[in-house]
This record gives structure tokens, C-alpha cells and sequence, in this order.
């Protein structure tokens, strides 16, 4: 990739921490810094970036994949630097399988091979992105708060600083359950439903046995007799 960039790569001074704020071992936020020397005659007006995260899912749906996000920003002036903060949504087209143990996805398709790209293009941020689009599962990046540091004095900028905090949300994820949890699920509504109709129907025969609402006849069989009795009675 170097190579093939030639005169126009410029190496960058790349800073990461991750911020778990409640301490459950999982990261809440990445913050990222990212610092770029300028010549005297160089000015940055846009800011085009591609930030790769290793992404695990680790509940239900087990899952390690490869996963980018674009930071896009356009001034159209010179500035000093971009600071960035949003977050990191995770989304699906079709829902996800639920195996027993974790799974890799699109292990042989990665993002960004160095070993099979032959030309600047082939690694280019459009590319990737249409790769990415490509996809059931991405991660995508939802700028919440921006702000463009202008250049004050032309002169004086040696450095254009990138800085962005991205969040990470919970997140829905929809998988297919197994069998267990669909016949549990099933079992809870029927029951519940059972339980419901049952009341209602026992509250309904008390009323109708109270007051007396139907009328009924009943045959009694008197001794010596082959011919029954009718007597009428409501119930």
C-alpha cells in the first residue's frame, strides 16, 4: 500500500484508548487521535477516514468479524484540526444463526489485503465501502457532535489533528432461536392463554348457576311408576 501511493503517502502519529466507563470488562468508547504533518504549502480542507475495529459478539449469536467505520468530514476552508464524536450502531440485514460456539465471519474476504492488491484502487476508501455495503453485518458512524479548527496563520500549521470519540451503544441484535426457546415461548403464551380463558369461563358458569339465567328440565322416576315426572327448574 505504501508502494503504490508513492510520493503522496504522508505518515501519520495514530493514538487508541479504550474507555470502559462501568467497569464490565466491555469498551463503552474508543477515543482516537490522529496527528498529520503538513509542509509550508499543504492544507487539509477534508477529511476522509476509515477506522478498522476487531467486533465480537459474545451473547446468543457468537461472532468475530472484521468491521470499518468512515469518518467523512468536508470545510471547504483550511483548518488546524477535527474533533468528532457520535457512535458506533451495529447493523443487520437477516438475522443471525445461533451456534455453540463463536463463529468468523467473512474470513475470506478481509477489508484490506495488502498481499492482494495490485493497484492504488483496489484500496482505495471507495472500495472498501462498497465492500462494506456488501454485507449482512456492518458498523456504521453516526456523528453526533463536530467542530472544524480553522487555520489561523497559514504559516504556523505544521499539523492537522484528527481527534474522534466513538460511542458504543447497546444494540439490538436478531437471531434465530433455537428450538428450546421457541417451545418455551410457545408453552408460556398457550399457557397464559389457557389460564385467561379458564377464568373467564368460570366467572361466566357462576353467573349463569346465581341468577338463574337458563331454565332447565329435569326427569324424576317416581316408585311404581314407568313414566317419569318432568319438573322444570332454572339454573
Amino acid at each position: 500500500m505504501n508502494r503504490l501511493r508513492g510520493d503522496t503517502l504522508k505518515m501519520c502519529s495514530v493514538k487508541t484508548r479504550e474507555i470502559d466507563s462501568n467497569r464490565d470488562s466491555i469498551p463503552d468508547k474508543f477515543h482516537l487521535e490522529v496527528e498529520l504533518p503538513l509542509a509550508a504549502v499543504e492544507s487539509v480542507t477534508k477529511v476522509d477516514a476509515l477506522v478498522f475495529f476487531r467486533t465480537q459478539l459474545q451473547n446468543k449469536a457468537k461472532i468475530v468479524m472484521e468491521s470499518a467505520v468512515h469518518i467523512s468530514y468536508d470545510s471547504g476552508s483550511a483548518g488546524a484540526g477535527l474533533y468528532t464524536s457520535g457512535n458506533m450502531v451495529f447493523t443487520q440485514t437477516y438475522p443471525l444463526p445461533v451456534k455453540g460456539g463463536y463463529v468468523t465471519m467473512y474470513s475470506n474476504t478481509d477489508l484490506l489485503d495488502p498481499s492482494k492488491i495490485s493497484r492504488a484502487s483496489e484500496g482505495d476508501i471507495r472500495t472498501i465501502l462498497e465492500q462494506i455495503s456488501e454485507r449482512n453485518l456492518t458498523m456504521t458512524y453516526v456523528p453526533e457532535l463536530t467542530h472544524w479548527t480553522p487555520v489561523v496563520d497559514s504559516a504556523s500549521a505544521s499539523t492537522f489533528t484528527l481527534t474522534a470519540d466513538i460511542k458504543i451503544p447497546t444494540t439490538d441484535i436478531v437471531y434465530i432461536p433455537t428450538a428450546v426457546e421457541v417451545l418455551r415461548d410457545a408453552w408460556i403464551k398457550y399457557l397464559s392463554m389457557f389460564v385467561l380463558v379458564g377464568f373467564f369461563l368460570e366467572k361466566l358458569c357462576s353467573f349463569v348457576y346465581f341468577h338463574q339465567i337458563v331454565e332447565t328440565k329435569m326427569l324424576v322416576e317416581t316408585v311404581g311408576s314407568n313414566i317419569g315426572v318432568p319438573h322444570f327448574k332454572r339454573f
